[in-house]
């Protein structure tokens, strides 16, 4: 565990469902990159029957979102490797992705060909390049899914994108809980 985490026993089913509403915002805000509508929605479906069907609901609220909604839900994920990782100012959870995948340690020149089909992707789409790092956890399947979605068309790279919100929530929400 990195020491800027705090140590937090994972949330039993039961424990889940006792959570008073603010408890429940305050443990889910981050599942969506620092987006805590998504915990404020989801909390008014407690009590869930099972952890699936918490991620169901919070991956339902987002397929549901207006296309706008999802753009500004995707502008609020942080460059791979960019500014916010030098800078220390990821969030928490942000900050256990980048450094599970390496990002943290790139050489100079793969983060110059990161930082440059970042850049590329921006300007296509209008939101940073996506993707749920934890499943693509090396610096080469992270750097060819980039330059393979940039031939995508706005549409298609929107969905694409927005899947990928749906698996880091998931993971996200995985760490929370005690799903044995």
């Amino acid at each position: 565990m990195y020491a800027f985490m705090k140590l937090r026993p994972k949330l039993t089913l039961e424990q889940l469902n006792g959570l008073a509403t603010a408890e429940f915002h305050k443990t889910f805000e981050n599942v969506i990159e620092s987006w805590p509508e998504g915990a404020i929605f989801c909390s008014a479906l407690l009590p869930f029957k099972s952890f699936d069907g918490m991620i169901t609901a919070f991956q339902n609220y987002i397929d549901r979102l207006p296309a706008d909604t999802k753009l500004k839900i995707l502008r609020l994920y942080p460059d791979l490797a960019g500014k916010l990782l030098d800078s220390h100012e990821l969030t928490g959870d942000s900050s256990i992705e980048h450094a599970a995948a390496g990002l943290d340690k790139l050489s100079t020149e793969d983060r110059a060909k990161l930082t440059e089909m970042n850049e590329s992707y921006k300007t296509k789409f209008g939101f940073p390049f996506v993707i749920c790092v934890r499943e693509a956890s090396k610096f080469d399947i992270i750097l060819r899914s980039v330059t393979e979605r940039i031939h995508n068309t706005p549409d298609q790279e929107l969905e694409t994108a927005i899947g990928e919100v749906k698996k880091i929530c998931r993971l996200r929400i995985l760490q929370l809980i005690d799903n044995l």
